[in-house]
């Protein structure tokens, strides 16, 4: 049997540790704080009692207890809860995910991180309710010293034969007293064993340390830098130079070296990292952030097809994070995007279309109208389609797929349907939505030729997303070579696809627009096919 319950208390209560009162001492984890009711001679008293009761732990009266279980009694096959001091949860900002088991916290990469572990044991006639909780040693020291803070652990290890021990015997436990280490001890040779006591545990860490490692982390010349190649633009010279401040300055400090805003570009498989976790990164067209950890301010892409942001940003990235932007550094082969030049050196609104900007904003016009014929795409999906940036027609094919959930798929065939039959349209059963949506521009005045022709942009997208995301040969990559023989590269095919899927877009938007028919709300409807 094995036993081991830990409680927090204020180091001045503990020191010295009051050995003979603690050796006895019992932490129950079923005790949890409640409403006492208490009569007698002197009358009845009802008040608020703490988990830390009973005899042997008045040294703890000021303290807490970590780790509780909770039995919801009255109700059948309820497991015990296992429960975490929520003074300690809160103030190392963990929360509890049940698919891990754990409490957890992003670290400094972005990644989860399992601070407090719940093991569960499995339970059964002779094992019930038995778990361990654990923490890592560097959270619970550091919440330890900024609330001054000892903790004080009970322990009891009992061995003996199942079934066939009957007693100790003769003779007495041997007791050990130390200042921070307490026990009883009896052990009968081959047959029967056990230690009984408790342990102080100091932590040596301290709030000045604390302050000294945020400031180390705050203060720029205790970081790493790593080295880029950059066009600086102060000297018209291609350099290698430092991120960091020994290597550029800011635009008002007098010195050779180069700016802040001098581009440094990359290869476009850079991106491909945060586009394969967008759990983990947002990306959007022009900036990258991870979950809480670090954000890269801007970026965006030249008519090269390069990757390019300032090297006085990559300086705000972790060191591990500027390793990995490295490998991908190159020379330029372009100056940076007009876009970036207007936006970011002039500090104007830039005058470069944006189809894919443009279709977003559309959709999310439509996502807050929420008119009947409309399934709000929502966010995370707006937020997910970007433009291709690298050579992959998989990623391609990927791009095409999330512009044809964010557009097509956004149509709901049944009140589009009542919409046309409403003007006299007569339709078919098998119809989807694209169908659907060519027969209402009919009934608002349209020539067959001429409905067809507003929706022939997203017939193709459509099309391309069966064809190019759906099969590995054959058709598909006919598709691929057709757009890489007329456009150059995925990017600026898929580029001019939005162009004609936003004016396609805007221009269904607007006769639906027209149509003013009640029409029951039916957002929630499954989305059928759309050709």
């Amino acid at each position: 049997m094995a036993y081991v319950q830990s409680a927090l208390a204020p180091v001045e209560a503990l020191t010295p540790a009051k050995t003979d009162e603690l050796i006895s001492a019992h932490l129950d984890v079923d005790h949890g704080w409640c409403i006492q009711h208490e009569w007698g001679s002197e009358g009845r008293k009802i008040y608020l009692e703490g988990p830390l009761r009973g005899a042997g732990i008045e040294s703890l009266a000021e303290g807490e207890q970590l780790v509780f279980r909770r039995i919801f009694n009255g109700l059948r096959q309820h497991r015990p809860v296992v429960e975490i001091c929520q003074r300690l949860v809160q103030a190392l900002d963990l929360h509890f995910l049940p698919e891990r088991n754990s409490y957890c916290r992003l670290d400094e990469r972005g990644d989860l991180e399992d601070v407090i572990y719940v093991v569960d044991q499995p339970q059964d006639a002779d094992h019930e309710h038995e778990c361990a909780v654990l923490i890592l040693a560097e959270h619970l020291a550091k919440y330890m010293a900024v609330s001054n803070q000892a903790m004080f652990r009970k322990f009891d290890f009992t061995r003996y034969p199942e079934g066939s021990f009957t007693s100790w015997g003769d003779g007495s436990a041997e007791i050990s007293f130390a200042p921070d280490l307490f026990y009883s001890r009896r052990v009968v040779p081959g047959h029967a064993s056990y230690v009984n006591g408790g342990q102080i545990i100091r932590t040596g860490l301290t709030v000045a340390d604390l302050i000294r490692a945020e400031e180390g982390k705050a203060d720029p010349t205790r970081r790493r830098y790593e080295t880029f190649k950059i066009f600086d633009r102060k000297n018209d010279a291609l350099v290698e130079t430092s991120c960091g401040p020994d290597g550029v300055v800011n635009y008002f400090t007098k010195s050779d070296k180069p700016w802040e805003i001098s581009p440094a570009f990359f290869r476009p498989d850079v991106l491909a990292r945060f586009k394969a976790d967008p759990d983990k990164y947002d990306l959007t067209d022009r900036d990258i952030r991870c979950r809480n950890a670090w954000s890269l301010r801007t970026y965006d892409i030249n008519e090269a097809g390069q990757v390019h942001t300032y090297i006085g940003y990559l300086a705000n990235l972790p060191f591990e994070e500027q390793q990995y932007w490295k490998l991908y550094n190159e020379w330029p082969k372009d100056s940076i995007s007009r876009r970036a030049f207007e936006n970011d050196i002039l500090g104007e609104w830039t005058s470069e279309r944006d189809p894919l900007r443009d279709i977003k904003h559309v959709v999310c016009a439509l996502d807050k109208q929420k008119p009947i014929w409309w399934k709000p795409r929502g966010e995370v999906l707006v937020d997910r389609v970007l433009a291709p940036t690298t050579s992959s027609s998989k990623e391609w094919a990927d791009e095409i797929l999330a512009l044809d959930q964010l557009i097509v798929e956004g149509f709901l065939p049944k009140a589009l349907r009542i919409h046309a039959q409403a003007l006299g349209v007569t339709t078919d059963p098998g119809w989807a939505s694209l169908r659907l949506i060519e027969a209402i521009i009919e009934g608002l005045g349209a020539t067959p030729d001429q409905a067809k022709a507003r929706v022939a942009s997203l017939r193709r997208l459509h099309f391309l997303r069966t064809k190019v995301k759906g099969h590995a040969s054959g058709e598909g990559k006919e598709l691929e070579r057709e757009a890489l023989a007329k456009y150059g590269s995925f990017r600026a095919h898929f580029l001019a696809l939005c162009g004609d899927c936003h004016d396609a877009l805007s221009a269904i938007v607007e006769a639906l627009a027209r149509i003013d028919h009640p029409v029951p709300h039916d957002n929630g409807e499954t989305v059928e096919g759309a050709t």
